[in-house]
């Protein structure tokens, strides 16, 4: 085991995991295809449920509005985009970089009495606020 690797704090080794995991799933969403290019990132995502629509919230932190995009195909939702990888000036040096950047994508599938034909959303503060009315409610 390289000699770093002990001396790093517990949290550490946390960061390593989800790093291996991300990579995992990034091989995974690509089927192993080596010309098939998966999203960089997935964004985590909050749903629920309420009497007349589904809300679901994505953390898009500093992704601009007009790098994102709402769309279904299939029954299902899909919020695409980019976040920018920001370009350190060339004398500075970085120790840590966590914050995923690059092409992200999240598709989750539209339950049977959600209406695909009116979908609403609205970014702010980070948060991509996505509302969909249910069929006759």
């Amino acid at each position: 085991m390289h000699p770093a690797l002990l001396t790093r704090p517990p949290e550490d080794l946390g960061h390593m995991a989800r790093h291996m995991m991300q990579i995992m799933d990034r091989l995974l969403k690509s089927g192993f295809s080596p010309g098939a290019r998966a999203p960089d990132w997935t964004p985590a995502v909050d749903i629920t449920e309420l009497a007349d629509r589904y809300e679901i919230t994505v953390e898009l932190a500093g992704v601009r509005r007009e790098d994102i995009e709402v769309s279904t195909e299939n029954r299902q939702l899909i919020v695409s985009g980019c976040r920018a990888d920001p370009s350190p000036h060339p004398k500075v040096r970085v120790y840590q970089m966590e914050i995923e950047q690059g092409r992200f994508r999240r598709r989750l599938l539209l339950p049977d009495d959600a209406d695909a034909e009116s979908i609403s959303a609205r970014c702010r503060d980070g948060l991509l606020r996505i509302q969909i009315q249910k069929h006759g409610k």
